[in-house]
This record gives C-alpha cells, structure tokens and sequence, in this order.
C-alpha cells in the first residue's frame, strides 16, 4: 500500500512538471511555457514565420516581466493613485457584472416595449400618512375593492372612497402615463393590465391604491415647448383672475397678427432651470398635468400657437418647437443616455438587485451568529447615547462580538453601532425599527462584500483585474525611467542630438498653409482668396465660423492630403474631404531635402529616439538585477 502511494505520488508530480513547464526564469522568479502562450495568444502575431514571431514576443515578454518586477520592488503597488484607480476598476467591473446578472439587457428591452404606448390611468387612494388609522385605511381601501369587483363603475369610487381630494375631482383620473413616468414597481403593475382591468390592492409607505388601466394609445413621444405664463395663483380675486385672462388673450391677438413668440418670452416666460438656450421645455407623457400635456400634445406642426388655456398656475400660451416620436427601432432606445440613467436611477436595477442578494448570502458563505435580538436593541440603544465609548458588556454582548460574518468578513458589535449611528431615521419615527434596520445591514454588507470580493465570484474578473494592474504598473515605472526622464533631462536631449545630428535632417519639405473649412462651399471661397493674398491667410481663416488654419514647414509626405503635391512656392490643392472637414494646401515657399534639422525642429524625435537609449540601458541593468534563464528544450516546443 505504501508503494502505490509512493507511486501516485510520483505520477502526480511528473503530470504537474509537464503541465507547469518552465519557460524562463528572471531572478528567483520562473514564468511556465502555459503562462506565457497565454499571454501570446491574446494577441498572437499570425504573419511570418510562427516559431520565429514566438522567439520575438518571448523577448517582449521578457521585458516586460522585468519591469513589472522592478515596479514591485520599488513599491509602485502602494502609490496611492495607482490603489485609487484600481479600485474604481474593480467597482466598475463589479457593476458590470451584477447588471449582466441582473439582466440590463432585458431591463432595456422591457423599457423599449412599454415606450411603445401610453395608458390613461385611474386610481383609488387611501392614504395611511398623517396619523391615518391603518387598519380604517384597510378596511376602506377593501370595501372599495370589493364593489369594484361586484361591477361598480371605477369613476363612482374615489368620491366615496379616497381620502385624497384631488383625485375626487377627476374621479381618480392621473393621466397618461409611460415608461419611467411611475415608480418602477407601480409601473409594472400598470403595464401588466389589460386595457379596463383593475389592480389588486397595492401597499407603500404612503397608503393603499387600486389602479385601472383606463385606455391605451401608441405612444405620443415627446414635445419640445416654448412657453408663456400669465400666473392666477388661487388667492387671486375673479377680478384679478379676469384681468390676467384678459392680458393673456391680448398677447395671443398680437402673435396672430405676426408678433415673434421668442419677442415676448422675456416678459412672460418663467425662469425655468430646465429650458433650453432657445426658451423651449421638454414635455414627455406623464411630466405635467394632464390639461397641460393635452394642449401639448394636440399641437400638431412645429410653429403652431395654442390658445390661452388655464392650468393650476395660471394661464398658458404654449408654441411647438419641435415634434419628437418615440423612437421604433430598439437599437436606438440601447444606446440612449438618457435612458441608461433612468433605469440605473430609476429603481428598475435595485429592485432586481435586492433579488440577486438573497442568492449572494449563500455565495458569500454567509452565517447570522445566534443571539438573543432583544438584548441586543438594549445594547444599541445606550450605545448610540454614546457611539465614543461603547458599553463593555452587556448580557453577553460587546463590540468584538460577531453578529453575522462571510467567508472572508466578520461583522461585530462594534460595525453594527456605526452602521445605526449613520442612519437618518424618518421624522415620524421616534425609535428604529432595529430588525428592520438589522435586515438592510445585512443585505448591505452582503452587497458590499461581494463586490470586494469579485474576483472570487466572476471567473474573468482576477484576470481582469491583474492585467489593469500591470498596465498601471507599467505605466508608473515606463514614466519614472523613460518618458518623463527623457523628456526632463533638457542636457541629455541636446548632447544625444548633437552626437546624432545626421539622423536628424529634412526629407523634401515645403512651407505651407493648412486650411480646414467645414463645408466645400466656404473651402473653395477660401481658397480663392488665399491665391490672392496669402500673406491674410490668418484673418482670412477667423473671418469665418469653425475655420482652422496652420502655417508652418511640413515634409511632403506629412501633409494630410491624398493629392500630389508640386514642390513649387504658389502651387494649391483643391479642397478635399477629411473626417469632418474639407482640407486643402497653399505652398508658400520649398526647401531642398538633407538640410539639417535644428534642435527645435527635431526636438520630438530626438526624444523618442533618446526615450529608446534610456529603456535599453534601463533593460539592461534589470538583466543585472534579474539574472534571466531561458530553458531552450522547452523554448523549441512551444506551439
């Protein structure tokens, strides 16, 4: 028996030593043949011969460990920007992660059809705030339910029913509603009725409700708006209401007879935080109320003038800049900021979220100590009376004692009394509701700890995050012993010119003026008159809007035009397409090819070539440092 162990073992450790062959080591350092085809075949090389690209990138990689390595030992991971930027990283993967498991992309696609239509709705509300009996709400509430479901007419109800006095106007009528108007979670409820049918009884912090999907419509989109407002607050006398009507209607006389809607906006426009630099608003379905939105919405033409018509404010003349349809095409409605942020804000993903905790608790190891809850409100109760100087004990309870903890996280006493010391409770609440609060604290950390703990969770995530670490890595040590070194080093860049001054000479270059317009039209105009005057070519080019111009001494090959250019003083290209502008060259005067660059004019080349001497002496001395050792066996069968 002890030799078929002794036997496994050594089979073990053979199967192991094939698999982690050592490629090279760097010092004390050894990097496998499967660490680096990894790293290969990320971004393999397929042109040429395969075994010498192989060779070619093992030198890179090389170099590249040795940095990495140099970064390490000059404690470059405690930089406390470097920390900084990979914590963002990781929060950012982390939340591309939880969006992926909390299915955005379906979140996305559910917004798209609901943006499809719009739905008229009625409510019934009881309210339960304001010291309103709960259970007289709840009673209420379903007595109004249940004649509702013996065939009463929805609009009768409110008036009998709700305690809200508005709604008994408009007989429970909110309007038309769309996508992000509601709260997610009474939109849902919305959105899942057929047209005439009513909802079950719905609770919130605020009260009961019964919704009614009264009528559906293809959405509407969205308006753009200017607006004049004649204000007729409810303390206003019938006189004074009279006189504002009488203003309003004589602005909307002159505007018939041609009078500028925009000419009358200082004087009538409120001060609005949300128009734009044309006055306009945006008036989107559900926004405003419902009269407001109705002449909105039957506005047909961009220019057409409404009629003066009252709202709560006052009196109203609205004009319709613009006509915005919502969108059909869902690749539209994926890629809008607008709606990214409504449904990142908007509660769609944190209600989704607090389901995917509930699956996390188990992921995360997670296990709730036993205690006894009452005496632990005790505790937190004098503790927060004095949060610097924690009650020792009590009852078996002290700031180290562990409450709940994770595979990697313990949660105490004392976490939990910092927790409950942040907390902002409601004004009408005179004493937490500590299991409630316990509960949240719970899901938070839970939440918290898994994002720490990504990589632990998200296969990809480890990798991930050590690659953006060495780039990081790479990046601080490159600007330590190259870039920034060259680029500082004012004697070292004027001694490696003037040793390497024949490097640096003119190739066939011209002194020319570089003009960008933003359309053909005002390029050939420019360029007509620049072949007149070149000496104006400035003032010519800021004579006009988004005209850029450059003057200065280019090698051919460098002019960002694809036509020939003729070495010869006057010679003009036709203005040619380029990105976004049209480009064109006027030659003012040519030089010879193999004049010498001054250092000024070299200067950025000089650099670069100077940043190459300093990394290869740099390399170098790490190879010094880090002796390396190829293993040629194993070198000649990578594949």
């Amino acid at each position: 028996m002890k030799n078929k162990i002794l036997l496994f073992g050594f089979l073990f450790g053979l199967i192991h030593s094939a698999k982690a062959q050592t490629l090279f080591t760097y010092g004390t350092h050894a990097v496998s043949k499967d660490e680096f085809l990894q790293a290969y075949h990320k971004n393999p090389d397929t042109t040429g011969n395969k075994d010498e690209k192989l060779k070619e990138y093992l030198n890179l990689y090389i170099n590249f460990r040795l940095k990495i390595q140099a970064a390490y030992d000059e404690k470059a991971d405690k930089d406390a920007n470097l920390q900084t930027e990979a914590e963002n990283f990781k929060k950012q993967l982390t939340e591309n992660y939880i969006n992926k498991q909390a299915g955005l992309a379906n979140l996305i696609h559910e917004a798209f059809v609901r943006s499809q239509k719009d739905i008229l709705v009625q409510q019934i509300f009881v309210s339960t705030s304001g010291g309103n009996d709960t259970v007289k709400a709840y009673a209420l509430i379903l007595k109004a339910y249940n004649e509702l479901r013996a065939g009463k007419k929805f609009e009768e109800i409110p008036a009998t029913y709700s305690n809200d006095s508005s709604l008994k106007l408009v007989k429970g009528s909110i309007g038309y509603i769309t996508v992000f108007t509601l709260p997610y979670s009474i939109e849902n409820i919305i959105y899942n009725l057929k047209q005439g049918d009513i909802s079950s009884i719905y609770r919130n912090n605020s009260g009961y409700y019964i919704f009614k999907n009264a009528e559906e419509r293809p959405a509407l989109g969205k308006r753009r708006v200017q607006q004049l407002l004649f204000p007729a607050p409810s303390f206003f006398t019938t006189q004074q209401i009279n006189d504002v009507a009488h203003t309003a209607d004589s602005v909307y006389q002159l505007l018939q007879k041609g009078t500028l809607f925009s000419s009358m906006l200082p004087f009538y426009s409120q001060n609005n935080m949300n128009t734009d630099d044309s006055g306009a608003i945006e008036v989107r379905v559900g926004e405003y109320s419902p009269e407001f939105e109705k002449e909105v919405f039957s506005l047909k033409n961009a220019g057409d003038i409404s009629k003066p018509f009252k709202t709560g404010y006052g009196y109203n003349i609205i004009r319709l800049v613009e006509n915005v349809p919502v969108s059909k095409d869902e690749s539209d409605i994926a890629t809008s900021t607008w709606l990214q942020t409504q449904i990142q804000n908007g509660g769609r993903l944190d209600t989704i979220k607090k389901h995917l905790v509930e699956t996390w608790l188990k992921a995360t190891g997670f296990k709730e100590s036993i205690y006894n809850h009452n005496d632990l409100w005790i505790y937190t109760d004098s503790a927060l009376k004095n949060i610097t100087n924690l009650p020792s004990l009590y009852k078996g309870f002290k700031p180290e004692t562990i409450l709940f903890q994770f595979t990697k996280e313990k949660i105490t006493v004392k976490d939990w009394i910092g927790y409950m010391s942040n907390m902002e409770l409601p004004e009408n609440e005179n004493k937490p509701d500590y299991e409630k609060q316990m509960h949240d604290y719970i899901y938070i950390s839970c939440n918290s700890y898994f994002g720490e703990h990504i990589e632990d969770f998200d296969r990809d995530a480890t990798e991930q995050l050590k690659e953006f670490k060495d780039a990081n890595l790479m990046f601080y040590v490159m600007d330590k012993h190259v870039w920034s070194k060259a680029s500082n080093d004012s004697t070292g860049l004027k001694n490696y010119y003037a040793t390497h001054s024949k490097d640096y000479l003119w190739k066939e270059s011209v002194s020319a003026i570089i003009i960008s317009a933003p359309d053909k039209a005002i390029a050939d105009l420019i360029a007509v008159k620049l072949k007149e005057n070149p000496e104006s070519w400035r003032s010519l080019a800021e004579s006009y809007n988004k005209v850029y111009a450059d003057s200065n001494r280019f090698e051919i090959d460098e002019l960002p035009v694809k036509q020939q250019i003729q070495p010869q003083k006057g010679f003009e290209t036709s203005p040619e397409p380029n990105e976004d502008n049209y480009t064109f060259i006027y030659v003012m005067e040519t030089y010879p090819k193999n004049e010498q660059k001054s250092f000024e004019e070299a200067k950025g080349l000089v650099i670069n070539d100077y940043q190459q001497q300093l990394e290869e002496k740099w390399i170098a001395g790490l190879k010094k440092t880090y002796p390396v050792k190829i293993n040629e066996a194993v070198l000649n069968k990578l594949h």
